[in-house]
């Protein structure tokens, strides 16, 4: 990350540009990725299994991973080993399934899932893949997997807590 750093910045502050910069394009993505969360959340997660929203969001989640088996297939999510992507990909979707299918649930808005997705897939590529990666580190896919850690806790915590349930 010291590449990136501009040394006549005073300490702490390339960091907060760097969050400030990453949620304006959030903001700027949501609405991009409307279509995408209506679908999927919004149409078909809440009839997929209508009375056992952790397998809705599961099931919502592969069907969503195998989704994107063509961009995946390219290299696009993880260039290194695209096949390995095939089971990855599927995995990170069930755990964001969960995590944006809850944010729809609860808020009774597409909006926040709209949000969340673009931060997670700006986080996902632009901190973790670049910022903190040399060209001759590890692959940007492997470093991605990182960015899961976060995220499959807190899809546990909510499937654990009972939080998918309806109330």
């Amino acid at each position: 990350m010291s590449s990136c750093k501009d040394p006549s910045l005073p300490s702490g502050v390339h960091f907060l540009l760097v969050v400030i910069v990453l949620m304006i394009t959030a903001a700027i993505w949501a609405p991009l990725l409307w279509g995408e969360e209506f679908g999927w959340r919004s149409y078909l997660q809440i009839r997929l299994f209508s009375n056992n929203p952790v397998l809705a969001a599961v099931a919502t989640g592969i069907i969503w991973g195998v989704w994107h088996y063509p961009i995946n297939l390219r290299g696009y999510n993880y260039p290194d080993r695209p096949l390995l992507g095939l089971v990855l990909f599927p995995l990170l979707t069930i755990c964001l399934s969960i995590i944006l299918g809850w944010l729809r649930s609860k808020s009774e808005s597409i909006w926040p899932a709209c949000l969340a997705h673009a931060g997670t897939g700006i986080v996902g590529s632009s901190v973790v893949g670049y910022l903190f990666m040399s060209p001759d580190s590890i692959s940007r896919g492997h470093l991605e997997v990182l960015a899961w850690i976060p995220l499959v806790v807190l899809s546990a915590w909510i499937v654990l807590t009972g939080r998918l349930n309806p109330e």
